[in-house]
Parts: structure tokens; C-alpha cells; sequence
């Protein structure tokens, strides 16, 4: 059985053609000569050298994105009479992750909340005023786990307008940022990718060579295209039809933990998501009592086909239409625990760790193996 609760967030002219960007040439030369340039100047006491400006990375996001000067609709009531209370939707996961070829059990939580942010910089900013402050449902998904002697920590950000900004060519809550981050003894790793309508810019920084430090843009037509990370935003179905309610087929751009952990490249490959309803999962890690037989729940199944990847997600088939659990071809399984509704910034004092387990998860870190190690079963 899944503890089913849920307590009770807030923490342009139509596609002007875009000014002239610098060649990715410069970007990578600015920012390999900048970045050397600011460490000896930060222990030297100098300013900047020549030619590296003290600014924000990119001054044309709002040109890049090209959202238009107003959504083609709004948001409906109904999506704000739940996801504007001031709260966030936090659940806690059981996970089985793959890594250096070996499962790992891992802590899994998946956070979402709307905010406001200001199209200048797609940085949160309460204090955004229109035209520029646009709402988006950000989702945290960070997830924990240890390889041998050392931990992995996982982060990755997806923030989606909640406004139907593509109107009947794109799919909702199409993402504006993805920033994924990735720290373990050898080492940080980070992400980064800001979708346009017809590409999206990627700056990846890596300790490892034959990954570096490089600044991409990369072509992709914002309507043929999606984002395996927006995927668990997009599923839920949280104000209108995924795909119109039947299957969709285009590019994706692969999940980046999924990037970083076979070191892959970028670039979108041919997809497609066929649409299962009327299907149910049945899970056994949020069982009060794992050895209790547990009742199937009803959802709709999305089976996402790229190339030899496989990935299958289970969405509640009732409101607010969690993602219940999901696999891959790659040997990773998740099933959620819990679900709460809480400002949880606010708990942030010694004590405040008995929410964790109101989620499922380990006030220690990560969760021990399920007692029978079983994964979620899907079918009828």
C-alpha cells in the first residue's frame, strides 16, 4: 500500500527573430582564459583580464527562449487551487540505481513547487514584475547512494513554466533550465542546458578530460523536442493531456545523470512514448507491513522506446497523479514511500529530521534493501 496522504506551492513579442550569438569559439575561449584569468586575479588582487566582462553568463535568455510576449493560455483554476497553496509536494522513493555495473540501493526524493522567475536570467526572483516574471513548477530530484567506500550525491533541477507558452504545437511545462550536479570523493561534475526554440545551449563541466569544460549549442526544435529529466513533470498530466492524450514521437535529450554516468554526448535522439491506460502497479516498499499482500493501484503506464533504452513510468491514474514508480532497461527501478505537502524550508532545526520519515525515508541517509528486494510489478 502507498501512504496516500497529502498535506497542504509558492517558495514578449511572438518569436522576434533572435540577435546574433557569439560562436560557441568564443564562449569556450572566454570562459577557459576567464576562468584561469579569475582564479590568479582573485589570489592577485587584480580585476578581470581584458576582453572578460563582469556579468551575467548569457545578457539574451530572453531573446534565446523566445517565449513571446504572453502565454497562448493560462493555467487553469484547478491547477492553481492545488499548486498555489505555498506549499511544496515532497515524496519520498525506494530506489534500485545501477552503477560501475552493480545495483546500488539508494534514497530517492522528488520535490515540486511553483515560483517566479525572471526570463532576463531564469533565476528565481520574487521580485520579478511582468512582463518579465513568468511562474514555473520547479522539480528537485536528488537522490543518494553509496559505491563501495564513497557516497554519491545526484541533483538535478528541471523548471517548467506553468503557463501554455507553445500553445497546440508543444507539450506543457516545457522546460526553460535544467541544472543537474553531481558530487563524489573524485570529484564535482555539473550540467547545465537552457532549451530555445530551435536549440538549446549546454555547458558541462567536468573533472575529466575527455569530458572538460565546454560550452555547446546544440539544434533542436523545441516542439519535435523533449527532456528525459522534464519527463517526471510532463507524465503527470498536472493541467491538460500529455501528447493530447495519445502517443507522442519525436527527439529526446536524454536524462543527464544518464549522460554522466555513461558519458554520453548531448545530442537528441529519436524517441517514442506509447500510452497505456486503464493499467495499475503494484508496489511493496510502501507496505506498512512489506509481508502483507499489496493491492494493485490503478495508473497509466507511459513505455518510452530510445534506440536500446527503455523506460517505463507508472503515473497515479487519480489526482494529483504522482508518479507512482518507474525502470529502465539499465536495471534501475523506483517505487514511491510517501507524499506530504510542506513548506519544507521552513524545517530546517535539530528535530525537524522526524519529516523525513513521514516520507519514508531514513533520517540516517540512505534506505537499507526492501526485505524481499522486490521491485514494482506492473500489469493488469
Amino acid at each position: 500500500m502507498v501512504r496516500a496522504g497529502i498535506r497542504g506551492g509558492n517558495e514578449a513579442t511572438p518569436n522576434a527573430s533572435r540577435p546574433r550569438l557569439p560562436s560557441p569559439r568564443r564562449w569556450i575561449r572566454a570562459l577557459g582564459v576567464g576562468g584561469m584569468a579569475l582564479l590568479a586575479a582573485a589570489c592577485s588582487g587584480q580585476g578581470l583580464p581584458p576582453g572578460v566582462a563582469d556579468g551575467p553568463l548569457f545578457n539574451d535568455l530572453r531573446h534565446f527562449t523566445s517565449l513571446g510576449s504572453e502565454p497562448a493560455a493560462t493555467a487553469s483554476s484547478e491547477f492553481w487551487d492545488h499548486w498555489g497553496d505555498g506549499q511544496a509536494e515532497l515524496s519520498g522513493y525506494r530506489m534500485t540505481i545501477s552503477r560501475y555495473g552493480e545495483p546500488r540501493h539508494a534514497e530517492l526524493a522528488l520535490i515540486y513547487v511553483t515560483e517566479p522567475h525572471d526570463r532576463h536570467s531564469w533565476i528565481k526572483d520574487d521580485d520579478a514584475e511582468a512582463p518579465d516574471r513568468v511562474e514555473v513548477l520547479k522539480l528537485n530530484q536528488h537522490v543518494e547512494f553509496l559505491t563501495g567506500i564513497y557516497p554519491y550525491s545526484v541533483m538535478t533541477s528541471v523548471f517548467g513554466p506553468v503557463d501554455d507558452w507553445g500553445g497546440a504545437t508543444e507539450e506543457r511545462f516545457q522546460p526553460v533550465r535544467i541544472v543537474h550536479g553531481v558530487q563524489e570523493w573524485c570529484g564535482a561534475y555539473s550540467h547545465r542546458i537552457w532549451p530555445g526554440p530551435e536549440s538549446f545551449r549546454s555547458l558541462r563541466l567536468s573533472y575529466f578530460a575527455h569530458e572538460g569544460e565546454r560550452l555547446r549549442e546544440v539544434e533542436a526544435r523545441r516542439d519535435r523536442t523533449l527532456y528525459e529529466d522534464a519527463l517526471l513533470v510532463q507524465l503527470r498530466e498536472l493541467d491538460g493531456p500529455f501528447a493530447q492524450g495519445g502517443d507522442w514521437e519525436g527527439l529526446l535529450v536524454p536524462e543527464l545523470w544518464r549522460l554522466r554516468s555513461g558519458h554520453g554526448g548531448t545530442e537528441p535522439v529519436p524517441a517514442r512514448i506509447t500510452r497505456h491506460d486503464d493499467d495499475s502497479v503494484t508496489l511493496s516498499g510502501g507496505a506498512p507491513d512489506p509481508s502483507a499482500d499489496a493491492a494493485p493501484i490503478p495508473a497509466t503506464r507511459f513505455e518510452l522506446e530510445a534506440g536500446d533504452y527503455r523506460r517505463t513510468f507508472w503515473v497515479e491514474a487519480e489526482a494529483p497523479r504522482r508518479v507512482l514508480a518507474w525502470e529502465t532497461s539499465l536495471g534501475d527501478r523506483a517505487e514511491i514511500l510517501a507524499t506530504e505537502r510542506l513548506a519544507y524550508w521552513e524545517l530546517n532545526r535539530p528535530g525537524d529530521e522526524e519529516w523525513r520519515e513521514a516520507l519514508g525515508l531514513d533520517p540516517r541517509g540512505a534506505l537499507p534493501p526492501a526485505p524481499d528486494g522486490a521491485g514494482p510489478a506492473g500489469g493488469c
